[in-house]
């Protein structure tokens, strides 16, 4: 295994979860690349003073070599990927479902969560989704009011694309009914207030705007994702969920999920085409603490 702790899987096994993409309109892996990520930072963990834990050290000298422990990507990737390889996976997942969502998913034509997860199920990190062309179309028409500051308004002109694909944490996804869950998670970061050229765009409601366009562009199985399947999970620490206000994530996803006006406000490009009640209802927020408490090899760390 790539490490006891933080990567308990090999590899290979690492590698089956990072998506194709286009390249050339040809799909192409980029797992190498993604794996250079986590063996360059286990190997600077690895330099890790062994006193770190229990004697005094200067944070300038262990902030680099311990990043791992606070790294979201070593988090997400080693959490999920014990749950999807449990051999009591269905369970553990409904278990943490319901907990978010409710006894019955609230997606369109989806009765059960064994109906979510049970049959030709998949697990990517760092996915990246396209940024809606009903957003960026907009953007460049109202970009005005998004925008106040001359040097970044210069920089817009003659430009026709003013926001780039959404970085997905993960992305679980059946490819036998599009069912799809796109994860954020947060380890002691926050989510981001802006875009470039829009102040006003906070990572939430980009990550639920990218969610609700279809991707038949993309490599399958990402182009069998159904935008009305689709449910968006918030993922962090338990202190931040018991204290939502010291979080900007905390703030937005309680309004969200009890005001859909507020999401409403939020993407004014998707007013008029969005049953609002129904999405409010599709975001969750789980803790790693729960992932814990329903599979004892979940986040070994915080034992």
């Amino acid at each position: 295994m790539m490490h006891s702790t933080y990567m308990p899987f090999t590899e290979e096994q690492l590698k089956n979860h990072f998506a194709f993409v286009k390249v050339g309109g040809t799909c192409v892996p980029v797992c190498e690349k993604h794996l250079v990520y986590y063996k360059t930072s286990l190997e600077n963990y690895a330099r890790c003073p062994a006193s770190a834990h229990g004697k005094r050290k200067p944070l300038i000298v262990l902030t680099k070599p311990c990043q791992t422990e606070k790294d979201e990507r070593f988090w997400t990737a080693a959490s999920l990927m014990t749950l999807f390889y449990s051999k009591n996976r269905l369970a553990e997942l409904t278990r943490l479902f319901q907990k978010a969502y409710g006894e019955v998913p609230p997606c369109a034509g989806i009765k059960s969560w064994k109906d979510c997860f049970d049959g030709g199920l998949h697990l990517y990190f760092e996915t990246n989704l396209p940024s809606p062309r009903s957003y960026k179309e907009w953007l460049l028409n109202n970009l005005g009011d998004r925008q106040l500051i001359p040097y970044i308004l210069d920089g817009a002109r003659g430009k026709k694309i003013l926001e780039g694909p959404t970085h997905a944490e993960a992305i679980l996804l059946n490819d036998r009914n599009g069912f799809a869950v796109v994860i954020e998670a947060k380890v002691l970061s926050d989510i981001s207030c802006q875009i470039t050229y829009d102040v006003s765009r906070n990572q939430i409601a980009r990550n639920i705007d990218v969610m609700l366009e279809e991707n038949g562009s993309l490599c399958p199985p990402l182009n069998n994702r159904d935008p009305a399947r689709t449910l968006f999970l918030l993922l962090t620490p338990r202190i931040f969920q018991d204290n939502m206000a010291s979080r900007f994530y905390g703030c937005k996803f309680d309004e969200y999920r009890n005001d859909p006006g507020a999401l409403r406000c939020d993407l004014p490009h998707r007013r008029d085409d969005c049953d609002w009640e129904n999405l409010s209802m599709r975001l969750g927020w789980l803790t790693w603490e729960d992932f814990r408490d329903v599979n004892n090899d979940c986040c070994k760390w915080l034992k």
